[in-house]
C-alpha cells in the first residue's frame, strides 16, 4: 500500500514475467512430449532433461497463483476490494498462502535443473552410468509433487491452525526420502569411478557436498 505508482508497476511486472515464465514452461512440456527423436521413449531421455520437464511442470501450476495474487492486490490498490486488507473484512493471511504456494515450489523450479545437470556430470567425469536411472527419475518426480503440499512450513509463526503446521511438518520430513534417494544415487555413480576432477567435476562434487 506504499504511495504512487511502484506497487502497480511492480504488480504489472510480476504479472508480465510470469507470463513469459508460463509460456515458457508449456513449450518446453510440448516439445519434450511432442518432439523427441524417433526411439526416443521417456525413460531413455538424459536426467537434465527430465529435470527440466519437471521444473516446467511446476511453473506451469505454481506461477499462476502468484500472478493471480498479484492481479487481486492490483485490485486492492485500485479498484477498493479487500481481498488482503482487514479493514474490509480481507486476510493478509492469504497473500501469504498464495505467495508461499508459488514461492516453495520455486525453490524445487531452481534446484531441480541444477540435480539433473549434477547427474549428467558426475556420470561423465566418473566414467560410469547414472547409478540408479529410474529410482533418480521417481526422486525428482516425488520432490515435485511434495514440493506443493510444504508451503505452510514457511507460516509457522504466522498464526496458522496448528494441526495444519504438524501436517506441513509431516510433509516436510517426507520429502527428505527422495532427496537422500539422489544423495545416495550420486554417491553410487561416483563410487569405484574413474574420477576426472575437471572444474565442471568440482563444481557438481561442492553442489551434492552443499545439498547434504
Amino acid at each position: 500500500f506504499s504511495p504512487g505508482l511502484g506497487g502497480d508497476l511492480w504488480v504489472f511486472g510480476l504479472a508480465l514475467s510470469g507470463f513469459g515464465t508460463i509460456m515458457g514452461g508449456v513449450n518446453f512440456i510440448t516439445t519434450i512430449l511432442t518432439m523427441r527423436a524417433p526411439g526416443m521413449t521417456m525413460f531413455r531421455m538424459t536426467l537434465p532433461v527430465w529435470s527440466l520437464f519437471i521444473t516446467a511442470i511446476l511453473l506451469v501450476l505454481a506461477v499462476p497463483v502468484l500472478s493471480a495474487a498479484a492481479a487481486m492486490l492490483f485490485a486492492d490498490l485500485n479498484m477498493g476490494t479487500s481481498f488482503f486488507s482487514p479493514a474490509g473484512g480481507g486476510q493478509p493471511l492469504l497473500w501469504q498462502h498464495l505467495f508461499w504456494f508459488f514461492g516453495h515450489p520455486e525453490v524445487y523450479i531452481m534446484i531441480l535443473p541444477a540435480m539433473g545437470l549434477t547427474s549428467e556430470i558426475l556420470a561423465v567425469f566418473s566414467r560410469k552410468p547414472i547409478f540408479g536411472y529410474k529410482a533418480m527419475v521417481y526422486a525428482m518426480i516425488a520432490i515435485g509433487f511434495l514440493g506443493f503440499i510444504v508451503w505452510g512450513h514457511h507460516m509457522f509463526v504466522s498464526g496458522m491452525n496448528l494441526t495444519l503446521s504438524a501436517a506441513f511438518s509431516v510433509s516436510t520430513m517426507i520429502i527428505a526420502v527422495p532427496s537422500a534417494i539422489k544423495t545416495f544415487n550420486w554417491m553410487g555413480t561416483i563410487w569405484r569411478g574413474s574420477i576426472e576432477f575437471t572444474t565442471a567435476m568440482c563444481f557438481a562434487l561442492a553442489f551434492v557436498s552443499m545439498f547434504v
